[in-house]
């Protein structure tokens, strides 16, 4: 009697335990379109394409650039980088001294655009990309005739251009047709710009 109820019990646990797991495989494995998608795979999916979806922006930060172009006493800003500038005479401090005002002035057009007055910001953001042009322009002078570039300075001047196109590229999709020319004008020298920093290493 004992073994009857042992082999009764044994077999009662088996099928429990079969209908248990072919229910626990129901659930992981969901038949969709001929193929098996589990629940895990369906919740990862959305998730990857969000990350991937998300723009992976530059970290490099644009200084304050100070009072801006509409500001009065702009000018003698103006003279005092002018001063600047001619005082600078080592190759590597003018590069750097060049990237550092064509950041200032990419902050000034970004601000004055944001603050309606886009034809200004353009403007402004078109000498930024020229004081840029300068910095590589001097560099590679330089180098031609067997200065040293440091890398960082290399490095800088990547992170920089790649800031500014990021930047630009937003720009140019809020700005009005009679601003988009010159933005797109200022991007175009961006790019050349860009395509000439591995020469510098």
């Amino acid at each position: 009697m004992k073994k009857i109820m042992f082999v009764c019990s044994l077999i009662l646990f088996v099928i429990v335990g079969m209908a248990s797991y072919t229910a626990v495989y129901a659930v992981e494995n969901i038949t969709v379109a001929g193929g098996e998608v589990l629940p895990d795979q369906q919740q990862a999916e959305p998730v990857e394409s969000a990350i991937s979806s998300v723009v992976q922006k530059v970290e490099y930060t644009l200084p304050y650039p100070g009072i801006l172009p509409d500001h009065p006493l702009y000018f003698l800003k103006r003279l005092r980088d002018t001063i600047l500038e001619r005082l600078i005479t080592d190759p590597i401090r003018k590069a750097e001294f060049y990237v550092l005002q064509s950041d200032k002035r990419l902050q000034m057009g970004i601000m004055l655009t944001d603050g309606g007055k886009g034809n200004l910001g353009e403007s402004t953001i078109s000498k930024a990309e020229k004081y840029m042009e300068q910095a590589a322009v001097g560099l590679s002078a330089y180098k031609k005739s067997g200065g040293i570039v440091p890398p960082y300075v290399v490095e800088r001047l990547e992170k920089a251009t790649a800031k500014h196109k990021e930047v630009m590229t937003d720009l140019l999709e809020k700005v009005q047709e009679t601003e988009k020319a010159g933005l797109e004008g200022s991007m175009t020298l961006l790019k050349e710009v860009i395509a000439s920093l591995g020469s510098l290493k």
